[in-house]
């Protein structure tokens, strides 16, 4: 269907395949570039940025930047900020492993040396600050962030349609996601704190 531009049935295919856990990077380049040529600039910049996920390919980074500025899009920033927290992610668990071995490492000579003060100490002092480490990987995910992929959006202060507006958004924004209430998003968006429906954005 894709080969023959029988887009909008072949894009129902692949999203039920990717909603279902299963992709490829060939697969979202073909989101990507369905929902480009639909119009549907926030889609296909998340897309774009799930490839980038996996294969780390900076020429996709490098077209993002260019779209990001012509589509006069918010909050994308594809700098050094952005890589390290996708960095952070990658390498937590790697990170939670490596520091769980100095601990036990740690205690376990301080255990072997129990009889010497001195030992123990300096082991404690080894065990003690990864231990601090550790609990600040277990206690942060990285950022929660998404992509306002319905336009126009409507930001209200409240999670209710009835609330009061704060903002409106007309172009893909990437903003903050701080907690989920219901059908609703609660996020900070430009330092602003609102509220969205939840089926208007895409979680990363």
């Amino acid at each position: 269907m894709y080969e023959k531009k029988q887009y909008i049935s072949a894009i129902k295919i692949y999203e039920k395949i990717y909603n279902a856990g299963n992709t490829s990077p060939a697969m979202l380049l073909k989101l990507a570039r369905i929902e480009e040529g639909m119009g549907n600039d926030g889609k296909s910049i998340y897309y774009l940025e799930n490839y980038y996920q996996i294969t780390k390919d900076e020429k996709v980074i490098d077209y993002l930047k260019k779209t990001s500025e012509n589509k006069n899009t918010v909050g994308f920033d594809y700098g050094l900020t952005y890589k390290a927290d996708l960095f952070y992610k990658d390498w937590k668990i790697h990170f939670q492993s490596f520091f769980s071995i100095i601990i036990i490492f740690g205690l376990g000579m301080m255990i072997k040396n129990r009889d010497s003060t001195h030992k123990k100490r300096n082991y404690f002092v080894l065990a003690s600050l990864p231990l601090l480490v550790l609990g600040f990987l277990n206690n942060y995910e990285g950022k929660s962030e998404a992509i306002i992929t319905e336009t126009p959006s409507y930001l209200l202060e409240g999670p209710s349609s009835g609330a009061n507006l704060v903002d409106k958004v007309t172009v893909p924004a990437k903003i903050q996601v701080n907690q989920e209430v219901d059908v609703w998003s609660k996020i900070t968006f430009e330092n602003k704190k609102a509220y969205i429906k939840t089926s208007q954005i895409k979680k990363l």
